[in-house]
């Protein structure tokens, strides 16, 4: 699917996802506002979206089957929409999984899940299990905060109104892009899988670190400025295939991430295992089986317990 393709699918759907919204009975004066600020960004969305109004209208026309009269057929975009449109109507009721948010939203993932949310400016979000985000899109910007784990964003552009993510005491600013951002406690890294962000460590002081794709911020707590690495760009956000792949990770972070796609947690039982360099691939729908290979790997030993955490020791 060529770019221009994969942008009016992103448009149809949010059309018809919006048009589900509103005759949902419970759409409100916010959610008014919000769809009049979407179909005003662009001619595109306005057009979009009277295509769906004009297929209902056309569904509201269609009899009986003995009494039906051919039509000419459909262009193929309209088919398109209509088969989308009828597919997102069904789901219209609760917005589950790969929902339409509100201007004004908050989400959160519970440990080993993974969570899609399609924002109503287009922006995709991906949750990484036991994260937190918050959203506020007003005043001229479109903010989230991270609260806690770890989230990818694939943002839509808009000049107009500003991308920004804020982490504790430091903010990413976008520039265009894909990116992950990850907060382990008081620590952050971001990582750019396409395009450019800029990172303002603190916001106190207006200094900014650029990333290009392929390159990864780690800021440590109380350091003032970033720690920039080079890393694969396809690697940035690869959980969301299931696949975490790392190259010299602390082991500690390693398991504090891990932890995120696990039911149980996984903890060390020694403090001075924390700092020690692993690297490999795993895949997360079988972290057990990493935990099995992982004493071939480091001189370490794991300790299961009945209520599933496993706990690494030194051996």
């Amino acid at each position: 699917m060529s770019p221009q393709q994969n942008c009016q699918q992103v448009i149809d759907e949010l059309a018809a996802k919006w048009f589900s919204r509103q005759r949902s009975g419970t759409f409100d004066a916010r959610e008014r506002q919000a769809l009049d600020r979407w179909l005003a960004e662009d001619p595109a969305h306005e057009r979009a979206y009277r295509e769906i109004e004009q297929l209902w209208a056309d569904f509201d026309l269609i009899r009986p089957p003995a009494r039906i009269t051919r039509r000419p057929p459909l262009p193929w975009r309209g088919l398109a929409a209509a088969c989308l449109f009828l597919a997102l109507l069904l789901s219209a009721s609760d917005f589950g999984g790969n929902r339409l948010a509100d201007p004004q939203w908050s989400q959160d993932s519970g440990p080993g899940e993974q969570r899609e949310v399609l924002l109503a400016d287009g922006t995709r979000v991906f949750l990484a299990g036991s994260s937190s985000l918050r959203m506020d899109f007003r005043d001229g910007f479109r903010d989230v905060r991270l609260l806690r784990g770890t989230a990818y964003f694939e943002v839509a552009h808009d000049s107009a109104r500003p991308f920004r993510v804020s982490i504790g005491d430091s903010r990413v600013r976008v520039l265009g892009t894909g990116f992950e951002v990850r907060r382990d406690n008081a620590a952050l890294s971001v990582a750019v899988r396409h395009g450019r962000v800029a990172l303002q460590p603190h916001a106190g002081d207006a200094r900014e670190q650029t990333l290009q794709a392929g390159e990864r911020a780690r800021l440590a707590p109380g350091a003032g400025l970033a720690e920039l690495d080079r890393i694969a760009p396809g690697s940035v956000g690869a959980w969301r295939d299931g696949m975490l792949a790392f190259r010299d990770r602390p082991l500690g972070a390693l398991l504090e991430e891990l932890s995120q796609y696990r039911a149980a947690p996984i903890r060390l039982g020694d403090p001075a295992l924390a700092q020690k360099p692993i690297s490999g691939n795993v895949r997360l729908a079988r972290i057990d089986d990493f935990l099995i290979a992982l004493p071939l790997l480091l001189d370490v030993r794991v300790q299961r317990r009945a209520d599933g955490e496993a706990v690494i020791l030194s051996r």
